[in-house]
């Protein structure tokens, strides 16, 4: 495994289908998911001692066009499909509101396993796989909130996708000042940020690390990225990392109006939302792929809800995306960077607050 690479996919014979549903779900589901031939879809989502999956789903509360955490969920969630050779029905822009109707609109729909993608759906998932004797995937939790049979989480190591993006960072920036940028006061944000500081200092403990916030709980303020990204830039970072998912539009909209400034995404793919794709020097993807095939095949084998599943460098789910601006040197770099973490000789910080963060930048650590 290389820094660089996603996991791979493999082909089965298994059937396979791929069905996206508006979030307003209206309730078509039971009708567009294929089943496992049983004429009782209302409780094809129970799950046993060993339940062999053969149609799950991916419930997003906004779609894949934020360039970030939706569009990984979603992605992640086709691509598992594809390998396992099984039906997924994805349900984009489900939001926040009513989320316990809409999961259980899902299982009774004939999901045998259902990923709630977003950590503000953990309190409704739990009720509903209880009630529909579902499994359930939540996002960020403890293994304190484990059920076997219904509920685990996927968690994202984010410090180490940080920790990689920020020796990028240090390899490219010329004014020895780069940026982060985010959009809440958000656990993973935070401790990418924590990363992405020690893996500059782990180049140059010289580099200036400057920390904004858009606001508290800005995800989709993109007039607010915007002006934060600016103000970033006009302070000398010519590397700006973004954190922010709807906001993310304002950060690359300041990204193309800059001149010489270099950006690194978070998540998703935000090369077809810039004018100039040169401008971007890397992401910061998250494949949860290895982490939706692991516990589905749980799922299958009776065991799932006794671990929670990474979303790590390891196996793959964290990586830098290839570009061009990731030249032979920092590729080299962060693959050995890559197999530190892998074999546990760099262990970067997983800051949960913004002060933290600050305390991390302070500390210069990695020198």
């Amino acid at each position: 495994m290389t820094s660089l690479t996603s996991g791979s996919r493999r082909s089965t014979a298994r059937r396979l289908t791929v069905i996206t549903v508006s979030g307003a779900l209206a309730l078509s589901l039971a009708a567009c998911s294929s089943g496992r031939g049983s004429s009782d879809s209302s409780s094809s989502g129970a799950s046993s001692a060993a339940t062999t999956v053969t149609q799950f789903a991916l419930v997003a509360p906004e779609n894949e066009s934020d360039y970030g955490y939706n569009q990984a969920g979603i992605d992640a969630a086709n691509d598992a499909a594809k390998e396992l050779g099984i039906a997924v029905t994805v349900v984009p822009d489900a939001g926040y509101d009513n989320i316990e109707t809409v999961l259980t609109q899902v299982a009774d729909g004939g999901a045998q396993f259902i990923v709630a993608h977003a950590s503000g759906y953990n309190v409704g998932a739990a009720s509903t796989a209880a009630a529909k004797k579902v499994p359930i995937l939540i996002q960020d939790a403890g293994a304190d909130e484990n059920v076997p049979g219904q509920i685990a989480a996927a968690k994202p190591e984010g410090q180490e996708g940080g920790y990689l993006a920020g020796i990028a960072a240090a390899m490219s920036t010329t004014t020895k000042k780069v940026g982060i940028v985010v959009s809440a006061d958000n656990a993973n944000w935070f401790a990418m940020s924590s990363g992405f500081a020690e893996g500059v200092f782990s180049v140059d403990p010289t580099i200036q690390v400057l920390y904004t916030s858009v606001g508290p709980a800005a995800y989709a303020d993109a007039a607010g990225g915007k002006t934060a990204t600016e103000q970033i830039i006009a302070s000398g970072a010519d590397v700006v990392f973004g954190m922010g998912d709807g906001a993310t539009h304002g950060y690359l909209q300041a990204i193309d109006a800059a001149a010489g400034v270099k950006y690194i995404a978070d998540i998703g793919d935000v090369t077809p939302g810039l004018s100039d794709p040169r401008k971007l020097l890397t992401s910061v993807r998250w494949n949860y792929e290895p982490a939706y095939v692991a516990a589905i095949k749980d799922v299958d084998a009776g065991t799932f809800g006794t671990k929670t599943y990474p979303v790590d460098v390891e196996n793959g789910g964290m990586y830098l995306q290839k570009t061009d601006a990731m030249t032979a040197d920092i590729t080299a770099a962060v693959d050995k960077a890559s197999q530190g973490i892998i074999d546990g000789s760099i262990k970067p910080t997983i800051a949960t607050s913004a002060a933290e963060v600050a305390a991390v930048i302070a500390a210069k650590k990695g020198a």
